[in-house]
């Protein structure tokens, strides 16, 4: 089996190229740095070091890369012979990559190549994978969209391991938390050899999926250090054991646990565990990671579908308790960061405008309750 991998960075080559390796993928990574392509092209392995009580090393191997810059045509190739494309980049990037990813698929219709194919965005992201496809589709010819589509699956997936912010002399080793989940909408899977990825779940419907992941890791990683920050607090594991910011964010994935325990009809048991091994990684001490690189871009943490303003949304909805949650908000609003654009923009509108107006601004969530509940304890602080 084949794979084509975009993004040579932590993430891609320290989950996704694991689970991949331990399937007897070839992997080609494809990504813009120079030092990182220059190694895969040169190495025969690399390391992944596993950051638990009992440090782990994993060797890679079985890859190859291509510089995106400049090996356009060997890329275009690779679309044309891979059984897999993920991607680990950033959704900002998406809209970049879509551009190769079309010009590939072109080729694919004008040689009639049947071969099947699925892409898979491994991003922190709700339906990456779709969101590639549409990028991918404004590219594409009304006859070039139909083949794609009878050859082509874009199975939207779910990805969680906490990769810390690292350098080492050796560019390919990657340290990375034991913890890790992949989970991938199996129905639209093309290639049924990409259903039995190792460490994978494959599930019907991965919304409950999504937003377990996110309700409880992102915005339990977030509420932790904000709360730290404001505190004084440098790293999430610091925060983690801090009895303050400890018993605030507990409180935030309580509320966030009852809330998908209502929607998606998880067990409380099967959420009380989830939330408990999700406080475990938090106070993992071999994961150096700064509170203040997770509080950045505050704006976009405070938006109308992320991590705070819709499950408060939800909660207003179906009258369950988000009082924590709407604290957290109040942190948020404190974060100041002059290297940081959002925060800048964030306290020059808190200095111009009164507090309920701009978290009605940044979260385009107009309820006036909610806002006036973050707004008195952002008074207070």
């Amino acid at each position: 089996m084949k794979n084509l991998h975009f993004g040579a960075g932590n993430i891609g080559r320290g989950f996704i190229a694991e689970l991949l390796n331990k399937s007897n993928y070839h992997i080609t990574f494809v990504d813009i740095n120079d030092a990182v392509v220059t190694d895969l092209k040169n190495r025969d392995e690399y390391t992944i070091k596993i950051l638990d009580e009992n440090i782990e090393t994993i060797s890679i191997n079985n890859f190859d890369s291509i510089h995106i810059a400049n090996e356009k045509e060997l890329l275009t190739q690779k679309i044309n012979e891979v059984d897999l494309i993920t991607t680990s980049i950033g959704p900002n990037i998406l809209p970049i990559i879509a551009k190769d990813i079309a010009n590939g698929l072109k080729e694919k219709v004008k040689n009639n190549n049947t071969k099947l194919l699925d892409i898979v965005a491994c991003e922190n992201m709700i339906e990456g994978s779709t969101f590639i496809k549409n990028e991918v589709f404004k590219l594409l010819t009304e006859d070039e969209k139909s083949f794609v589509e009878k050859y082509v699956g874009f199975p939207n997936s779910a990805v969680d391991r906490i990769v810390p912010a690292q350098k080492h002399d050796d560019v390919l080793l990657v340290e990375v938390e034991k913890f890790c989940e992949w989970v991938i909408e199996e129905n639209n899977i093309k290639v049924e050899e990409n259903k039995n990825i190792y460490g994978v779940t494959y599930v019907k419907d991965l919304n409950p999926f999504i937003e377990r992941k996110l309700f409880t890791v992102n915005t339990g990683h977030a509420a932790l250090s904000y709360l730290a920050n404001y505190n004084g607090l440098k790293l999430v594991s610091e925060g983690a054991t801090d009895e303050k910011v400890r018993e605030h964010f507990i409180k935030v994935l309580e509320e966030t646990s009852n809330l998908l325990v209502k929607k998606w009809n998880f067990s409380v048991e099967d959420m009380t565990n989830y939330r408990n091994k999700t406080i475990k990684r938090f106070e993992n001490k071999l994961i150096v990671d700064d509170v203040a690189r997770i509080c950045r871009t505050p704006i976009r943490k405070l938006g109308f579908n992320e991590r705070f303003i819709k499950p408060i949304r939800e909660c207003v909805d179906n009258s369950l308790p988000y009082e924590n949650l709407a604290k957290t908000c109040a942190y948020i609003l404190t974060f100041k960061d002059e290297n940081d654009e959002q925060s800048v923009k964030l306290q020059k509108l808190l200095s111009e405008k009164e507090v309920t107006e701009v978290i009605k601004e940044v979260t385009e969530y107009t309820n006036n309750e909610v806002a006036e509940n973050i707004a008195k304890v952002y008074r207070e602080l």
